[in-house]
């Protein structure tokens, strides 16, 4: 392995075990050399760490086949969801939370974030609503996920009931 190798630890977070990968990222051709371009899992014995990687990446200590995949794709493209809240015009709840359809390239979060803090739907708000078509061209929706009606119970107290005196403008 070269000095020039850069090694990534990561926790796979695709099923309960968690395991601690090792990504090396090498030449291409140091990858080829070593037998580690075929982007599958190689068998190996017990106990034996296992992975392979694609384009210079060498992946280890994934106890299944959806390690290598995963560490992969966090290593050269990695991408997040995204979970934020709006305020809406037209309800005594003034929040509505939203979130995005699908992943996106973690170098869009903020821009999007960006764009979500323009937002200002008006109620009714549904859930699952779609708020943002295909925000900044990523093929990705801002959606509700709740709903909200321009009279919410939840947060208009009855007339009946008097608000306490320090709480009165």
């Amino acid at each position: 392995m070269s000095e020039r190798a850069v090694v990534d630890r990561l926790t796979c977070v695709l099923c309960p075990v968690g395991c601690e990968l090792e990504v090396r990222r090498t030449s291409a051709d140091e990858a080829d050399a070593a037998g580690s371009g075929t982007g599958k899992t190689r068998k190996t014995g017990p106990g034996e760490p296992r992975g392979s990687g694609t384009a210079g990446l060498e992946v280890r200590g994934n106890q299944c086949e959806k390690g290598v995949p995963f560490a992969v794709e966090e290593v050269l493209r990695p991408k997040r969801n995204l979970a934020t809240s709006v305020p809406v015009k037209g309800t005594a709840a003034i929040m509505v939370s939203v979130r995005l359809s699908a992943t996106v390239p973690r170098e869009m979060i903020f821009p999007i974030l960006a764009e979500i803090a323009k937002l200002r739907p008006e109620t009714p708000v549904r859930r699952g609503q779609v708020l943002i078509a295909n925000v900044l061209g990523t093929g990705v929706d801002v959606v509700a996920t709740r709903t909200l009606s321009g009279f919410d119970p939840l947060f208009h107290p009855r007339k009946s009931q008097a608000m306490p005196t320090r709480f009165k403008a």
